[in-house]
């Protein structure tokens, strides 16, 4: 089989000429090769720029030329058009473009799961002001704005009131063009978060358990991130999972992928779909299916695209595992840990060397340091996560932006 891989990851977490195995004819196409094992991969090609960049579509046909490919792999979020455009253009298997686009355009998604029963909350597309404003005199404040087609919490606005409304229309670039803005605006919805990571093989799901979660989106007010991996006898488990299954079931999911879905829990303990993925979850959802099921995704995605057979999953973790970020701040630091000696602690990664200047978070996925616990249970793991997000606070020495201004001054 001749495959055509579509990267963004660092290739030491995603070794996929291993994975395929000799047997395949494996070309990579990537943002860097840094980490490549080139002679894992027939040819590898690189991008400048390859988030943003149109070359990589255009590669991929002069690939496909010479090589003819079978099957097109893309596990990142923004690949997931791409991929799916180039399997339709060369008429081969795997995720279609209407699939991709249910997945990844948050309108369709919402309209799809809506239509099927699933509960999500109050929405409507925003293309234009008028359509916010009447989202907002219908709906009321708060509310939710967010792109389309975002990822890792990118262009999310919470209108808080109507300083915060006007603020948005006078501020937001998208609603002042001369086109459809692409947006689209949710009902405010007091909650608690959940992820629900697993994998569908074969049309069957295969693996799927849920976490509790904090906010993605208190990077912005320079909060952790943390989440942990329920205890198999948390009432809400399979509530969790039957939402996630039924959501699942109503969008056209592909029939082997990874999935990723938040799901919001109301005041009054009802449940509604927040967004689904047809890929594994970010941060460290990787490293929890790691250690608690001894399951990578995305190498039992491939696994299976090359024809092998899949083991048999635990029902439930073998342990709890959970993981926190801690967002970036304005400063400068001048001395950071490179371990962490905390038990429990089966990962610590320091984003940043010293010296390093720093500025705010963007987006939930930038970290100045990330945990991965391990625990008996799931209190145990948000225990040791506590505690090592306090040590790592007062172990790093970091100065302020004000302090760093003063000093060069």
């Amino acid at each position: 089989m001749k495959i055509l891989v579509l990267n963004r990851f660092p290739l030491d977490l995603v070794p996929y000429g291993a994975w395929f195995g000799p047997q395949h004819t494996v070309v990579l196409l990537t943002r860097s090769a840094s980490g490549a094992v080139t002679g894992d991969y027939a040819e590898v090609v690189e991008v400048p720029g390859y988030a943003d960049n149109a070359l990589v579509e255009y590669h991929a046909h002069l690939l496909h030329r010479r090589h003819g490919f079978d099957r097109v792999v893309a596990y990142s979020e923004w690949d997931l058009l791409r991929a799916a455009r180039l399997r339709a253009a060369w008429g081969l298997p795997g995720q279609s473009p209407d699939s991709a686009v249910a997945y990844r355009d948050k309108l369709v998604m919402k309209q799809t799961l809506d239509a099927a029963g699933v509960p999500v909350a109050p929405f409507a597309a925003v293309d234009d002001t008028s359509a916010l404003l009447a989202f907002a005199d219908r709906q009321g404040l708060p509310l939710v704005l967010k792109p389309r087609r975002g990822a890792s919490s990118l262009g999310i606005e919470i209108v808080a009131d109507e300083t915060a409304l006007r603020r948005t229309v006078e501020t937001c670039a998208d609603l002042a063009a001369d086109r459809p803005a692409h947006l689209m605006a949710e009902a405010w919805v007091p909650n608690e978060m959940f992820f629900v990571d697993g994998l569908v093989v074969d049309g069957r799901v295969r693996l799927c358990w849920p976490s509790s979660t904090s906010s993605p989106l208190g990077f912005r007010d320079g909060e952790c991130q943390v989440a942990a991996t329920l205890d198999a006898a948390d009432p809400y488990r399979p509530r969790l999972i039957a939402l996630v299954e039924k959501a699942l079931a109503a969008l056209p999911t592909p029939p082997t992928t990874a999935f990723h879905a938040e799901v919001f829990k109301a005041p009054d303990g009802s449940l509604m779909v927040n967004e689904i993925g047809s890929r594994m979850g970010g941060a460290h959802v990787q490293d929890l299916m790691l250690h608690s099921f001894g399951a990578d995704p995305l190498r039992l995605q491939s696994a299976w695209l090359a024809g092998e057979e899949l083991p048999d999953l635990p029902p439930e973790p073998v342990v709890n595992s959970g993981f926190a970020l801690v967002p970036p701040r304005p400063g400068r630091v001048l001395r950071a840990p490179r371990s962490c000696p905390l038990p429990g602690i089966v990962l610590f990664e320091m984003a940043a060397a010293d010296g390093t200047a720093l500025g705010e978070a963007r987006s939930s996925a930038d970290t100045l340091a990330s945990f991965v616990a391990v625990g008996r249970d799931r209190a145990e793991v948000m225990e040791r996560l506590s505690h090592a997000v306090d040590w790592f606070t007062t172990t790093c020495e970091f100065q302020p932006a004000e302090m760093d201004r003063g000093l060069a001054a």
